[in-house]
């Protein structure tokens, strides 16, 4: 009786046994991981279509200052593909010179140093000879212009394989910083004390800020913040795989201002 029951265990796990046998070798070792290695995304998987550039320009300024140069930078981040193109996100930096035609300004406050120097208000109100500060003189508007767009979106054309020349197109949202002077364009005034208040660059068109100011080197100027938008199209010179050259026409509006700055701009792109 006994050995009947060891043979039929014998039958029964035997099979079992082979069944559960590995058929192969032994799994693959997994590779040894380096906790310390930092994975960068970019060199493992190519060009993602982004790209940052630097600008120069030619600008039209509004505020009646005429044309100037304009220099910047911007960043366009891939977004996704719609109407077999690209949509990217863009961020602008642009900063804008220029020195306007002279034309002429009525100073306030010349009239009122003029009444306080003791001339009547008929002779105050024209200035010399009758009074010592003129009052109605010929300027120069200086202006500096900083544009900073925090949201734009730029639709490049050609979505697949990118061609040569491509062309684009691009609209934003502006914060614009104002900062304007008026310069004299002669001096009228003897006296150096006076002379040093109206025969300067005057803030608001009216006096110049005190000499102490000027040794320290600090900038003149009045400015305020307003509020913008652009919109542009341009084409895209691809030199190389990472190396681009773009032409742009660029219009731009300014809040409070009597008319729209345009420019005609070159940039250099390099992509990743």
């Amino acid at each position: 009786m006994r050995r009947s029951f060891v043979l039929a265990a014998f039958v029964l796990l035997v099979p079992h046994a082979f069944a559960q046998a590995p058929s192969g070798g032994p799994p693959p070792s997994s590779p040894r991981v380096d906790r310390h290695y930092v994975h960068e995304l970019l060199p493992d998987i190519g060009q993602i279509g982004a790209q940052v550039g630097l600008t120069a320009a030619l600008c039209i300024n509004p505020y009646e200052t005429g044309a100037g140069g304009c220099v910047g930078g911007f960043i366009a981040l891939p977004v996704g593909r719609a109407l077999g193109g690209r949509v990217s996100y863009e961020i602008d930096i642009r900063y804008s010179m220029a020195r306007g035609n002279p034309f002429t300004i009525t100073n306030p406050l010349a009239y009122v140093a003029n009444l306080a120097a003791g001339a009547p208000a008929e002779a105050a109100a024209i200035g010399p000879p009758g009074a010592p500060f003129p009052v109605r003189r010929e300027v120069r508007t200086e202006l500096r212009m900083l544009q900073v767009s925090p949201f734009g979106l730029r639709y490049a054309f050609a979505g697949g394989p990118v061609p040569r020349l491509r062309p684009y197109v691009t609209s934003g949202f502006d914060i614009v910083v104002v900062l304007t002077q008026q310069e004299p364009v002669r001096r009228e005034i003897t006296d150096p004390l006076a002379s040093s208040a109206f025969d300067v660059a005057l803030i608001a068109g009216l006096a110049g800020q005190a000499p102490e100011l000027f040794d320290l080197g600090l900038p003149s100027g009045q400015g305020n913040l307003r509020l913008g938008g652009h919109a542009a199209f341009g084409l895209e010179l691809r030199a190389s795989s990472r190396l681009s050259i773009n032409g742009e026409y660029r219009a731009a509006a300014i809040e409070g201002a009597g008319s729209v700055q345009h420019s005609v701009q070159a940039a250099v792109g390099l992509h990743w």
